[in-house]
Protein backbone atom coordinates (compact mmCIF):
# COMPACT_ATOMS: atom_id res chain seq x y z
CA UNK A 1 0.00 0.00 0.00
CA UNK A 2 1.53 3.08 -1.23
CA UNK A 3 1.29 5.81 1.39
CA UNK A 4 -0.07 9.42 -0.23
CA UNK A 5 2.35 12.36 0.51
CA UNK A 6 1.16 14.86 3.09
CA UNK A 7 1.44 18.89 2.53
CA UNK A 8 2.93 19.60 6.29
CA UNK A 9 2.19 22.59 8.20
CA UNK A 10 4.76 25.56 7.16
CA UNK A 11 7.73 26.08 9.57
CA UNK A 12 6.96 29.14 12.28
CA UNK A 13 10.03 31.17 11.71
CA UNK A 14 8.66 33.36 15.05
CA UNK A 15 8.93 30.37 17.38
CA UNK A 16 10.94 31.41 20.08
CA UNK A 17 14.24 29.18 21.03
CA UNK A 18 14.56 27.11 24.15
CA UNK A 19 17.29 27.96 26.72
CA UNK A 20 18.31 24.36 27.41
CA UNK A 21 18.19 23.95 31.77
CA UNK A 22 18.56 20.44 31.95
CA UNK A 23 21.62 19.28 32.80
CA UNK A 24 23.69 16.42 31.17
CA UNK A 25 26.53 14.53 30.54
CA UNK A 26 28.44 16.17 28.21
CA UNK A 27 29.90 12.89 26.60
CA UNK A 28 31.52 12.82 23.02
CA UNK A 29 30.43 10.32 21.20
CA UNK A 30 32.66 7.47 20.25
CA UNK A 31 33.97 5.05 17.64
CA UNK A 32 31.60 2.51 18.98
CA UNK A 33 28.18 4.82 19.31
CA UNK A 34 29.00 6.21 15.64
CA UNK A 35 29.52 2.53 14.60
CA UNK A 36 26.20 1.70 16.19
CA UNK A 37 24.22 4.63 15.12
CA UNK A 38 25.58 3.63 11.17
CA UNK A 39 24.68 -0.08 12.10
CA UNK A 40 21.25 0.97 13.51
CA UNK A 41 20.56 3.84 10.70
CA UNK A 42 21.03 0.71 8.06
CA UNK A 43 18.84 -1.64 9.66
CA UNK A 44 15.94 1.14 9.54
CA UNK A 45 16.48 2.11 6.07
CA UNK A 46 15.83 -1.91 5.24
CA UNK A 47 12.44 -1.56 6.95
CA UNK A 48 11.58 1.46 4.97
CA UNK A 49 12.42 -0.79 1.77
CA UNK A 50 15.67 1.56 1.25
CA UNK A 51 17.85 -1.41 0.81
CA UNK A 52 21.26 0.73 -1.58
CA UNK A 53 24.52 0.95 -0.12
CA UNK A 54 24.97 4.06 -1.18
CA UNK A 55 22.13 5.62 0.92
CA UNK A 56 24.21 6.18 3.83
CA UNK A 57 26.83 7.96 1.58
CA UNK A 58 25.02 10.72 0.60
CA UNK A 59 23.69 12.10 4.03
CA UNK A 60 23.94 15.59 4.63
CA UNK A 61 24.43 16.62 8.01
CA UNK A 62 21.67 19.79 9.85
CA UNK A 63 24.04 22.74 9.64
CA UNK A 64 21.82 23.75 12.88
CA UNK A 65 19.83 22.08 15.59
CA UNK A 66 18.01 23.86 18.41
CA UNK A 67 14.97 23.63 20.24
CA UNK A 68 11.71 25.72 20.00
CA UNK A 69 8.58 26.02 21.37
CA UNK A 70 5.82 24.60 19.60
CA UNK A 71 2.93 25.84 21.39
CA UNK A 72 2.15 27.91 24.86
CA UNK A 73 3.71 26.48 28.30
CA UNK A 74 0.93 25.56 29.97
CA UNK A 75 0.47 24.46 34.09
CA UNK A 76 2.66 21.34 32.91
CA UNK A 77 6.44 21.57 32.60
CA UNK A 78 6.70 20.15 29.37
CA UNK A 79 10.45 19.04 30.81
CA UNK A 80 8.89 17.00 33.48
CA UNK A 81 6.92 14.92 30.75
CA UNK A 82 10.00 14.17 28.76
CA UNK A 83 11.67 13.83 31.77
CA UNK A 84 9.31 11.28 33.41
CA UNK A 85 8.91 8.88 30.13
CA UNK A 86 12.80 8.78 29.83
CA UNK A 87 13.50 7.79 33.28
CA UNK A 88 12.22 4.44 32.93
CA UNK A 89 15.31 2.95 30.65
CA UNK A 90 18.46 1.51 31.97
CA UNK A 91 21.09 3.79 32.04
CA UNK A 92 23.81 1.58 30.86
CA UNK A 93 21.63 1.08 27.82
CA UNK A 94 23.05 3.10 24.85
CA UNK A 95 19.97 3.53 22.26
CA UNK A 96 20.90 5.37 18.84
CA UNK A 97 20.50 8.86 18.38
CA UNK A 98 21.20 10.61 14.48
CA UNK A 99 19.17 12.77 12.55
CA UNK A 100 20.48 12.87 8.99
CA UNK A 101 18.92 13.57 5.52
CA UNK A 102 19.58 11.85 2.60
CA UNK A 103 19.72 12.96 -1.25
CA UNK A 104 18.07 10.57 -3.52
CA UNK A 105 18.00 11.88 -7.13
CA UNK A 106 14.54 13.89 -6.69
CA UNK A 107 13.92 12.80 -3.14
CA UNK A 108 15.11 13.92 0.42
CA UNK A 109 15.26 11.13 3.11
CA UNK A 110 15.15 12.32 7.01
CA UNK A 111 16.21 9.97 9.49
CA UNK A 112 16.28 9.96 13.00
CA UNK A 113 16.53 7.97 16.08
CA UNK A 114 16.22 8.84 19.39
CA UNK A 115 15.14 7.13 22.88
CA UNK A 116 11.57 8.65 22.51
CA UNK A 117 8.56 8.25 19.82
CA UNK A 118 9.89 10.62 16.94
CA UNK A 119 7.27 12.40 14.34
CA UNK A 120 8.00 15.54 11.72
CA UNK A 121 5.71 18.22 12.76
CA UNK A 122 6.29 21.04 9.87
CA UNK A 123 8.75 21.66 7.44
CA UNK A 124 9.61 24.22 4.58
CA UNK A 125 11.41 24.10 1.62
CA UNK A 126 13.12 26.96 1.00
CA UNK A 127 10.20 29.06 2.91
CA UNK A 128 7.43 26.91 0.95
CA UNK A 129 5.14 24.06 2.26
CA UNK A 130 6.85 20.82 1.83
CA UNK A 131 4.91 17.55 1.03
CA UNK A 132 5.91 14.13 2.54
CA UNK A 133 5.04 11.01 4.12
CA UNK A 134 6.33 8.54 6.70
CA UNK A 135 8.27 5.75 5.29
CA UNK A 136 8.80 4.04 8.51
CA UNK A 137 7.88 4.84 12.52
CA UNK A 138 8.37 2.68 15.38
CA UNK A 139 9.37 2.83 19.22
CA UNK A 140 9.77 0.47 21.84
CA UNK A 141 11.35 0.81 25.71
CA UNK A 142 14.30 -1.38 24.36
CA UNK A 143 14.99 0.35 20.88
CA UNK A 144 14.14 3.80 21.43
CA UNK A 145 11.88 5.77 18.16
CA UNK A 146 12.82 5.43 14.94
CA UNK A 147 11.66 7.68 11.80
CA UNK A 148 12.25 7.62 8.32
CA UNK A 149 10.46 10.27 6.37
CA UNK A 150 10.58 11.59 2.78
CA UNK A 151 10.06 14.95 1.12
CA UNK A 152 9.54 15.94 -2.32
CA UNK A 153 10.47 18.89 -4.31
CA UNK A 154 13.90 21.16 -4.79
CA UNK A 155 15.57 23.76 -3.31
CA UNK A 156 18.37 25.13 -1.18
CA UNK A 157 17.23 25.06 2.36
CA UNK A 158 14.62 22.19 4.10
CA UNK A 159 13.94 23.24 7.53
CA UNK A 160 12.48 20.53 10.09
CA UNK A 161 10.41 20.70 12.78
CA UNK A 162 10.81 17.48 14.54
CA UNK A 163 8.73 16.32 18.26
CA UNK A 164 10.04 13.95 20.65
CA UNK A 165 7.60 12.05 22.67
CA UNK A 166 4.58 14.70 24.20
CA UNK A 167 6.60 17.65 24.95
CA UNK A 168 5.64 20.83 23.98
CA UNK A 169 8.86 21.72 22.39
CA UNK A 170 10.14 20.51 18.80
CA UNK A 171 14.12 20.43 17.66
CA UNK A 172 14.33 22.34 14.79
CA UNK A 173 17.22 21.15 12.24
CA UNK A 174 18.28 22.94 9.13
CA UNK A 175 19.76 21.32 6.40
CA UNK A 176 21.37 23.61 3.54
CA UNK A 177 20.65 21.26 -0.02
CA UNK A 178 23.28 23.26 -1.98
CA UNK A 179 27.08 22.86 -1.96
Amino acid sequence: MDIPYEELPLIDFSAPKVINTQKRKSKEKTSQDHAQDKEDAKSVLKCADLTNGQYLENTIEASEKYMIETQPRSHLDATSIASSSSNNRSADLRMPHYTHLIKLNDRFIFQAACCLPLKVVAASLDGNSVSGKTLFTTHSTSGGGKLVYEFLGTGKELVVDVKRGDSAKAQRLIFLLSK
